[in-house]
């Protein structure tokens, strides 16, 4: 999975600096300065990541956002970022559905510290619901996933069939090829021409391949 973080902070220096860490730290950051910014332009979208806010926003506050994002989104990691620290007020903000309360006397590293370990949960914890409702049909060259049939050529199952065995890890195309036999001379661009075919029947169920650079592929 790709690690995103959606950050929602009306500080402007506040919010570049932590726009500026995560990135330094390999997270694609999505910044926002208001709850409306937000709504109008990410809560409609398929994100899939940690969400950083502050309490204190202009119009909605972040209590708002996070109740409004646990409508639609009951397992990203959300953390409230605030100056308020009484115990009541923390206890608001994990009870709306926070999963995590840091008040601005925060240092990066223990920031960092507890969003790279909710991600990481995040990430296993789709890894396992994406797998409960999945079956392989090795005889019939198909999956079963959420009650639908998926059906693939003799091909793309082996190349499926070994990807899910590393579910969550880079696979190179050299191991791929590995899994054929001598004489069907499979090259890299065999590889990837079915891991393109592969990924439009995966879409119709929700699963993905990820292109890892310099290394392969990798199921998520």
């Amino acid at each position: 999975m790709k690690k995103n973080i959606c950050v929602i902070e009306d500080e402007q220096d506040i919010r570049e600096s932590v726009k500026e860490f995560f990135e330094e730290n390999e997270y694609t950051v999505f910044d926002y300065s208001s709850a409306e910014d937000f709504y109008q332009n990410q809560l409609s979208e398929d994100f899939c990541g940690v969400y950083l806010l502050d309490w204190t926003l202009p119009g909605d506050s972040g209590i708002d956002v996070v109740k409004k994002i646990r409508t639609q989104d009951k397992i990203s990691p959300i953390f409230i970022l605030s100056a308020k620290s009484s115990r009541e007020e923390v206890l608001e903000g994990l009870t709306a559905g926070a999963d995590d309360y840091l008040t601005k006397t925060f240092s990066f590293d223990e920031l960092a510290a507890r969003v790279d370990n909710a991600a990481a949960k995040f990430e296993l914890l789709l890894q396992k619901s994406q797998l409960e409702d999945f079956r392989l049909l090795p005889e019939a060259n198909a999956f079963i996933k959420n009650g639908k049939t998926v059906n693939l050529t003799s091909r793309e199952f082996t190349i499926f069939n070994y990807l899910v065995q590393k579910t969550g890890e880079p696979v190179t195309r050299d191991l791929l090829i590995e899994c054929f036999s001598n004489e069907e001379k499979m090259t890299n661009r065999n590889i990837d021409v079915h891991v393109f075919s592969l990924r439009k029947k995966l879409k119709e169920v929700s699963m993905h391949i990820e292109t890892v650079w310099g290394k392969g592929y990798k199921l998520i």
